[in-house]
Order: C-alpha cells, then sequence, then structure tokens
C-alpha cells in the first residue's frame, strides 16, 4: 500500500512537470517576441570624479539620490528556440528631486538579451541589458551653462528572474536587477570664483549603482 502510494505521487509529479513543459510543438525556430516593463531604481551610491583640477584628479563620494526612479522600458527582437531572446530597445527613466538633487529625465538605448531556463508554464531566466543613456536635468543654476547638467554615459544590468505563462501568447514577468551607470558632461565648463576668475576647468564624470525591481510582461 505504501509503495503504490509512493507510485502514484511520482507519477503525478512527472505527469506535472510534463504538462508544464507545453506539449505542442513550434514549427518555428525563430518567432518575434516583445518585452515590456515597468522598473523602480532604487540608487545606491554614486562617485563624481572631477579629471581636470588644477590640484589633480579629485572624487567626491556622495550619498545619491533618496527618490526610488521609476522606469519603462520595451524591446523587440527574436526569440530563437523559446529560450534565446535577442533584441533592440529603449526606455525612459524619472528621477524626482530630493533635497540635494535635481530632478532628471533619461533616454536609454540598448541591446536585450534574455535566456530562458525551461520551456513551459512558468520559466526562470536571466538576461542582460547595456547601451547608452542621455539625461537631463531641471531647475538648472542659471550660474553655470545648462550642458554642465547634461549627461551621457553607458550602463549595464544583469538581472535573474521569473515568467508566468498567461495564455497563448504572453507572460507576466518580475526580475530583480543590478545597474551600474558610468556618465559624463559633453564639454568641459570653467567654474568661476566670487572674482571672476577661473577656479578650475573641469570635466566631470560619475559612476552610480541601482538595484532594480522589474514588472512587466512578454509577448509572442
Amino acid at each position: 500500500m505504501k509503495r503504490s502510494l509512493i507510485t502514484l505521487t511520482l507519477a503525478g509529479f512527472i505527469s506535472f512537470c510534463a504538462s508544464s513543459q507545453e506539449n505542442e510543438k513550434d514549427s518555428r525556430l525563430v518567432g518575434f517576441s516583445n518585452i515590456t516593463e515597468v522598473s523602480v531604481g532604487i540608487q545606491l551610491g554614486e562617485t563624481t570624479r572631477i579629471t581636470s583640477f588644477s590640484a589633480g584628479e579629485s572624487e567626491v563620494d556622495v550619498a545619491g539620490y533618496k527618490m526610488p526612479a521609476p522606469r519603462i522600458s520595451t524591446s523587440f527582437g527574436a526569440l530563437i528556440g523559446n529560450l534565446l531572446y535577442v533584441g533592440p530597445g529603449v526606455a525612459y527613466t524619472f528621477q524626482p528631486s530630493d533635497n540635494h538633487n535635481q530632478e532628471a529625465h533619461q533616454i536609454s538605448a540598448y541591446g536585450h538579451a534574455r535566456l530562458n531556463f525551461a520551456n513551459g508554464k512558468i520559466r526562470p531566466f536571466s538576461e542582460f541589458k547595456g547601451g547608452y543613456h542621455f539625461a537631463s536635468f531641471e531647475e538648472l543654476d542659471q550660474s553655470l551653462d545648462s550642458d554642465w547638467y547634461k549627461w551621457d554615459g553607458f550602463f549595464l544590468e544583469p538581472a535573474l528572474g521569473i515568467s508566468f505563462k498567461l495564455g497563448k501568447h504572453a507572460f507576466l514577468n518580475t526580475s530583480l536587477g543590478y545597474q551600474f551607470v558610468s556618465a559624463g558632461n559633453r564639454i568641459e565648463q570653467t567654474i568661476q570664483d566670487e572674482d571672476g576668475g577661473a577656479l578650475i576647468n573641469a570635466a566631470l564624470s560619475e559612476k552610480y549603482h541601482r538595484f532594480l525591481f522589474s514588472l512587466g510582461f512578454t509577448f509572442l
């Protein structure tokens, strides 16, 4: 009796796994797919480096933004064998202001790769995004040229997540990732002291880090 119960339990488990792997065969090796997500980024901190300074290079460590930054992103690409997704994407990030930082808007273009570890109704995955972003700030300090506040830079984003199948043509995705951004202002500016003389001729670069929580959909 005990052995029969164990056998039935194992048979049921195997049957469940088999059904979750979707027995239907797709004749297409490559299909079109879209991944659209909303993310919330929590900044861990930043380092601003002054690369041209009368006394040599200098670094300033600050706490970074205390307000989380929401982002919406979408990419369009090829899904190969229902396991590997690759394609280009665009994103918009809004960074609210806090007591020490200005409100910022960021536009990003990136490449997106995702590897599914299963081909069933539940799909764990790892993914990577890498690209270029442009940021502009509100309420500029009028004593400096507006280009001082415009930052271009590269970003890298690895993440781990899981997808849940919704009908025949969609998945619900959730993931936890990490974002590293290296940015800098496009032109050098001269900061003047109180007497109008050149205090430093500086080119700034900035590196910062975020945790990203994402929720969205994959459309097949």
